[in-house]
């Protein structure tokens, strides 16, 4: 089962993880002092590092463009740094902790799903 609720975006940050993996990710404020994080996928590398196959850029989707782009317009924003508070509405499964399946936007009928994007499903075809 799965639920929606109102959730305040905290903060949003891109970052290298170990230096050589590009993530985004989201923090979420419940209003009832829980807070939840949305991301932290591995979205691309740094092209700098061709060692590692995620900064691979031309042998695979643009998943950097779809998950940044996706959330920018879920959160009704035109910079990633207009992301904190802004409100979303966030689908997740019941219960405390339940993992965070998608994020949308405050009226209109538009979610982000990592799984239902392009180039994840496009990845995921390719190295499923």
């Amino acid at each position: 089962m799965t639920e929606i609720v109102n959730a305040e975006i905290t903060d949003a940050t891109i970052r290298f993880d170990r230096d050589i993996f590009l993530c985004a990710h989201i923090g979420l404020s419940y209003g009832d002092s829980t807070h939840q994080g949305f991301g932290g996928l591995v979205l691309g590398g740094n092209p700098f590092d061709t060692t590692v196959a995620t900064a691979k850029h031309a042998d695979q989707p643009n998943i950097a463009a779809d998950f940044i782009g996706g959330a920018m317009a879920v959160a009704g924003v035109d910079s990633w740094s207009k992301m904190p508070g802004r409100i979303v509405r966030v689908k997740r499964e019941d219960g405390f902790g339940g993992k965070i399946l998608a994020i949308g936007h405050a009226t209109k009928d538009r979610w982000l799903d990592p799984a239902e994007l392009p180039a994840f499903k496009a990845l995921e075809v390719r190295h499923g």
